[in-house]
């Protein structure tokens, strides 16, 4: 299903706009040039220096066939990712739920794919640096290192890891952090690569206020623009705050009540919230990162498993199945127009945030429900009635 989305997305009709300033900043990089240009807004390169030289190799190749491989690459990494996070879940799940997963992870990968985007590289870095956490920390943490100088607000991760005391980890991701932004130093020299470093924070900083409410912004961010715009200043971040201290409390409010009854599960949550909130919290949170939603995609199906209840599965499929139908059906049903009013509800970023509170829901649900106490409760209530008879 990844890869067949990802052929649809190589057809001539998609311009890949990502795609392009990728493979430009490569170029730029072998060169040695400035990667960071005021002309190229708002298409322009927007992560760390030394991440541009990941897409060098590409620079080398006709762009055609550069486009070709950086699609099925990124397929393949996407399904890497999903893999992943299948093997780290505490049972295995059946062919039809790993189908029902991917198939409501499709309006998110669909549009990473339509514009050549890198959210998959992400997903899988961070994703393979959990797998790697408890039998080589030191790898785990370079790997995530690598993934948070793409987005900085992968640290969370890094976050999730001191919070469990991963001593070796959260040092590793540190020194290779550093290591690598310090990388380019080695080709321009430090005064050039240093200017580079402030060139690449001046324009995070002049790009990020013009677009916050562009409609493929679905974040906590792009939320507040249904009532104030970014001008209104006070206003909107005390809005967008508010939203975002509401979804982050809920969840950790529920994370919390899930580590008092099953630590491990609450572990693997953590990492699946926090890999959320990289594009939830995010100023830019573009529906193509809301592909970290996966994870929590991925817990919710399973727990619905575990509970067994027909009313278990309507719940938890109602918000997934309407972002799905959106993402897929709104734009060739109902039109361009309309669609562009889907998106200015924001309503495939309400729809994952309601997924990812009903995946911790249902969590805290099923790991009661198999907690020995509640067992033994149970079993006392059913000899008691046996009594009674």
């Amino acid at each position: 299903m990844v890869f067949l989305v990802a052929l649809h997305a190589l057809n001539p009709s998609n311009t890949q706009a990502d795609w392009r300033v990728f493979y430009d900043a490569g170029a730029h990089a072998l060169a040695g040039e400035a990667l960071y240009r005021p002309e190229d807004l708002p298409w322009v390169y927007k992560y760390a220096p030394v991440t541009a030289y990941v897409f060098a190799p590409f620079a080398l190749l006709p762009q055609g066939v550069a486009r070709w491989v950086w699609v099925l690459l990124t397929a393949a990494m996407l399904v890497r990712g999903y893999l992943l996070w299948a093997s780290q879940l505490s049972r295995p799940l059946p062919m039809w739920a790993h189908v029902l997963v991917l198939a409501l992870g499709v309006p998110f990968f669909k549009h990473l794919f339509r514009y050549g985007n890198c959210d998959s590289l992400l997903l899988w870095l961070a994703l393979e640096s959990e797998a790697l956490r408890t039998k080589r920390p030191l790898a785990s943490g370079a790997v995530l290192a690598l993934a948070c100088v793409f987005k900085p607000p992968l640290g969370l991760l890094g976050l999730v890891a001191l919070l469990a005391r991963e001593w070796k980890r959260v040092v590793a991701t540190g020194a290779a952090g550093l290591a690598l932004l310090a990388l380019p130093a080695l080709q321009l020299g430090p005064a050039r690569a240093w200017g580079e470093l402030q060139a690449w924070r001046a324009m995070l900083a002049n790009s990020t206020g013009p677009m916050i409410c562009a409609n493929q912004n679905q974040s906590v961010f792009g939320m507040a623009c249904w009532v104030f715009s970014p001008e209104e200043g006070a206003r909107y971040t005390l809005l967008a705050a508010g939203f975002g201290a509401l979804l982050l409390g809920t969840l950790a409010v529920l994370l919390v009540a899930l580590a008092r009854v099953d630590p491990a599960a609450a572990r693997r949550a953590l990492t699946a919230v926090a890999l959320y909130c990289t594009a939830v919290l995010s100023p830019l949170g573009w529906r193509n990162n809301l592909v970290s939603l996966m994870p929590l995609t991925y817990l919710l199906v399973e727990a619905a498993l575990r509970l067994r209840s027909r009313a278990t599965w309507a719940a938890a499929l109602f918000a997934p199945a309407v972002a799905t139908l959106t993402g897929l059906l709104a734009y060739e049903v109902l039109g361009r127009a309309r669609f562009q009013v889907f998106l200015e509800l924001r309503v495939l970023g309400v729809c994952a945030a309601v997924t990812a509170i009903t995946a911790m829901v249902l969590q805290v649900r099923a790991a009661r429900a198999s907690s020995p106490e509640v067992a033994h409760s149970r079993r006392d209530v059913a000899m008691d009635a046996r009594g009674g008879g």
